[in-house]
């Protein structure tokens, strides 16, 4: 199968898997699942119909949201911004989340189109992914303002002695963790990738809902 990537998806790829030593099949099965995600959002935006009902909409603005999150949490891992890699992982989550809603209740799927408490969203995921609720949990310490977030910048030495050093700004993480966040992003690129599929090719979500927009003659 041939693979196409953006330009800046493919920089980041080459460079983690020299900066962190990742392997070969891990950054193949990543560009798999970033060269998917484009097909995807290609087959729902051009489909067979000029008319776009909500549930087409949403499908194509998830599909590329995920994408946007995918490249951020990249680009974090690469300048060694674990706050940004956090928030870009909880918000995978979250639309891995959303992509079980509406598998689901597919003629459900125009509520997306307004708010959805974020604790639906990461129920829904765990749902999809049992055991998903802890690592959910500590994103949460990290991305928001609490003890997580405050002690991000310090690195304990000494536990009893009650000593620790701090460094401001980013910090560019050891191999084995850079690793590990490479894999935590490929295998939800790999979860999403294999829900909107499945979307795609729901007809009951992708008609649902009012016309909301409609091709122009430029576009075709």
């Amino acid at each position: 199968m041939e693979i196409e990537l953006l330009p800046y998806e493919r920089h980041s790829l080459e460079t983690l898997k020299y900066q962190f030593g990742v392997e070969a099949e891990i950054i193949d099965g990543f560009a798999q699942s970033l060269n998917a995600l484009r097909e995807i959002c290609d087959k729902v935006v051009k489909g067979t119909q000029n008319e776009f009902r909500a549930g087409r909409v949403v499908v194509m603005g998830l599909t590329n949201h995920a994408h946007h999150l995918l490249a951020g949490g990249l680009q974090a891992l690469e300048v060694g911004n674990g706050v940004v890699w956090s928030n870009c992982v909880r918000g995978l989550m979250e639309t891995f989340g959303a992509c079980v809603m509406i598998l689901e209740r597919p003629a459900a799927v125009t509520a997306h189109l307004d708010h959805v408490p974020a604790g639906k969203l990461l129920n829904a995921a765990e749902r999809g992914l049992p055991g998903l609720g802890p690592d959910i949990r500590r994103l949460h310490r990290v991305v928001h303002p609490g003890s997580g977030a405050v002690f991000a910048g310090f690195e304990s030495v000494d536990d009893k002695g009650h000593s620790a050093n701090f460094e401001f700004g980013l910090r560019h993480p050891k191999p084995s963790d850079g690793r590990e966040g490479m894999i935590v992003l490929a295998n939800l690129a790999h979860y999403l990738q294999m829900k909107l599929e499945a979307i795609a090719n729901d007809e009951r979500a992708l008609s649902a809902g009012k016309v909301v927009m409609i091709r122009s003659d430029e576009s075709q």
